[in-house]
């Protein structure tokens, strides 16, 4: 009786744990402010390699800086002057810019480190030239978003009429949409099909300003940046969400930006900065076990 009376404990004990998901911060390394940005507004665009190399590149200085274990391993000159809209690598890990103005996507190729221009007429050049992954969807079948150019907010710009905000996941060939509110799966075949009830997720943190990092269909879970300058974990199952904020000194304007590479299974960001360094880290997606401890019975 005493046996069973223990298995049972350790059964009901064993059943009251409890697995959550959230994103373990590693601090990697600091760099002297002045190295990759200097003086002025902290505006920044991110993007990380496969090797995690980050590229980083600051709205006041027409440079791109690529990082690796707290050394600045070389530079790109740009072109032209002003903001990065977008910055990523593609599949095989050449750089991908595109400038504030929608006018033409750059490709440094990160072996012969030779840039070419490629033709940016459409949102959908964006995407192609990313991977083959997108290059085999027709992303025209895609339903878009449509921008009334007339009434856009000015930290909104685009000279297109609309928009696609997709995202990769590079395990599965699964592309993603979203917008204000949701994100829905789009699928791995070669066009949009009609969607089924669980390929819709909702979310009133979600907007077409967001940048998505991390994707986990099977549990539900995404990682996203915000535009309040806040990482975000959403558990969908769970209805859960977690907050993850940088130190930023008061009075000193910042856009923050944070990247994951093809791997997929990191995110990096600037954790904090002040007027001599700023400081890397990486996001992690972890498991963690929460053990409820048994109440003292009472004599």
């Amino acid at each position: 009786m005493r046996i069973a009376a223990l298995a049972f404990f350790v059964c009901s004990l064993l059943s009251s744990v409890k697995t959550f998901a959230q994103l373990e911060r590693e601090e990697l390394y600091s760099i002297p402010r002045h190295l990759i940005m200097g003086e002025g507004q902290f505006n920044f665009k991110m993007a990380v390699s496969s090797e995690e190399v980050i590229a980083f590149n600051s709205c006041n200085r027409p440079v791109v800086y690529f990082i690796k274990n707290g050394k600045v391993l070389d530079s790109l000159k740009l072109e032209y002057k002003g903001c990065v809209r977008n910055m990523e690598f593609d599949e095989h890990d050449n750089l991908l810019i595109m400038d504030n103005e929608e006018m033409t996507i750059y490709r440094f190729h990160n072996r012969t480190k030779a840039q070419e221009k490629l033709p940016y007429k459409k949102p959908e050049d964006w995407y192609s030239a990313q991977n083959h992954w997108y290059r085999f969807f027709e992303i025209g079948s895609i339903p878009t978003f449509y921008n009334n150019r007339e009434y856009l907010q000015d930290f909104y710009y685009t000279r297109f009429d609309y928009t696609y905000n997709l995202f990769l996941n590079y395990q599965t060939g699964y592309i993603y949409q979203y917008a204000y509110n949701f994100i829905r799966k789009v699928g791995n075949r070669k066009t949009y099909l009609a969607l089924k009830k669980d390929d819709l997720w909702f979310s009133d943190r979600l907007s077409n300003k967001c940048k998505m990092l991390l994707i986990d269909l099977e549990r539900e879970q995404i990682v996203y940046y915000n535009r309040a300058l806040v990482l975000i974990f959403e558990d969908f199952k769970k209805g859960t969400q977690l907050e993850y904020k940088s130190n930023v000194p008061n009075g000193e304007p910042v856009q923050l930006d944070y990247a994951t590479n093809k791997l997929q299974n990191k995110i990096w960001g600037v954790s904090k900065f002040d007027k001599e360094q700023i400081w890397f880290a990486a996001y992690t997606l972890v498991k963690v076990k929460s053990v409820p401890v048994p109440a003292k019975k009472s004599r």
